[in-house]
């Protein structure tokens, strides 16, 4: 009974352990996402208005590092 006990709480490690990896990966091969995620889901929202805490040089700025998202609001 201890035996499944010691290796039920292994397979939990192993199984967050793998979780955090991937994600360490994830966050290693695609640095960009979390903006790409972000700025993708705000629909219904203008998305060329500039966001609050952005000028709207920075704004231009932020959105040219995103043109396949923002390819309406650049031409």
């Amino acid at each position: 009974m201890n035996n499944l006990k010691v290796t039920s709480k292994k397979i939990i490690i192993y199984i967050l352990l793998g979780i955090l990896i991937a994600g360490l990966l994830v966050m290693t091969f695609f640095p960009g996402i979390i903006y790409a995620v972000k700025d993708s889901g705000n629909s219904g929202i203008d998305k060329c208005k500039p966001e609050p805490g952005y000028t709207e040089e920075s704004w231009r700025e932020h959105m040219g590092h995103h043109p396949d998202i923002y390819k309406e609001c650049l031409s």
